[in-house]
């Protein structure tokens, strides 16, 4: 919820690919989270009927306490699972909004979720993917080896394209448009965004929150897999955390959207 500001002031708003909304009445946010995109939005655009799905209870419950205590009457919290299998009629929504996915879709997954998205899009609806390759690119080694161990992990559990196991790139951001092509999108563009994390930068707070957070709940997940043991990973969180408060430390998260529009005959 902290950082949907951020992502706001980077991508220029709420949904700037598309400048002009008044045409939109239906719209899909997919993964929502705690809420706090599709919250905004139906703030800024009473309007518009919006829909957000996600797979934790616990995200719906708080985002609907959020939008009740905003007087939100625009805006539905729904808790679904798997969102390739979504109980919504065909061409129903004018925007479907998908941020930041991967983290919950193992490669496999992709194709199908993409054919239900184009399913309950309208014609000429618009399907908006948003993705990152890895967390960040920093000069913090603990934060490093963090994030490639993390990698390692997820491509045990399926969750990256990259050729080779254990690089930190997931390659996903890449397949973007490939995914919105073979669903039948037509029109596609991207536009890649970056934000500066660096110890003297004015987001630093947060970035720092967010993977104090982040990478304390994801041990249980990396000692799983077998990429790591709790020492090492209590070492490294630890060292991650000071590296991040240090006058030398740097950051730079790359990310990039990518959209089309649903053609159907």
């Amino acid at each position: 919820m902290s950082q949907e500001p951020l992502l706001l002031q980077a991508m220029g708003g709420l949904f700037s690919e598309k400048a002009d909304l008044s045409d939109v009445h239906y719209l899909l946010d997919v993964y929502c989270g705690p809420g706090g995109w599709a919250l905004e939005m139906a703030f800024y655009h009473p309007n518009i009927e919006i829909i957000a799905i996600d797979t934790n209870r616990h995200n719906i419950e708080y985002a609907q306490a959020q939008a009740k205590v905003q007087g939100l009457s625009n805006v539905h919290f729904i808790c679904v699972n798997p969102v390739w299998e979504l109980d919504f009629p065909d061409d129903t929504f004018d925007i479907i909004n998908a941020r930041f996915i991967s983290a919950f879709l193992q490669t496999q997954d992709w194709p199908g979720a993409l054919q239900e998205f184009v399913r309950i899009s309208k014609p000429n609806g618009i399907i908006r993917l948003i993705e990152s390759d890895e967390p960040f690119t920093s000069s913090s080694a603990a934060c490093e080896r963090l994030k490639q161990l993390s990698a390692q992990a997820l491509a045990l559990h399926g969750q990256s394209f990259h050729p080779l196991r254990g690089a930190v790139n997931s390659r996903v951001a890449a397949r973007l448009g490939k995914f919105l092509r073979e669903a039948g999108c037509q029109r596609i563009q991207e536009k890649a965004y970056v934000i500066n994390y660096a110890s003297d930068a004015l987001y630093n707070n947060l970035k720092y929150d967010s993977l104090k957070v982040l990478y304390k709940l994801a041990q249980p997940f990396l000692c799983a897999k077998g990429v790591a043991m709790q020492s090492e990973l209590d070492q490294l969180y630890e060292q991650m955390l000071t590296d991040m408060l240090t006058n030398n430390f740097y950051a730079l998260w790359y990310f990039l959207s990518c959209w089309g529009y649903v053609m159907k005959s």
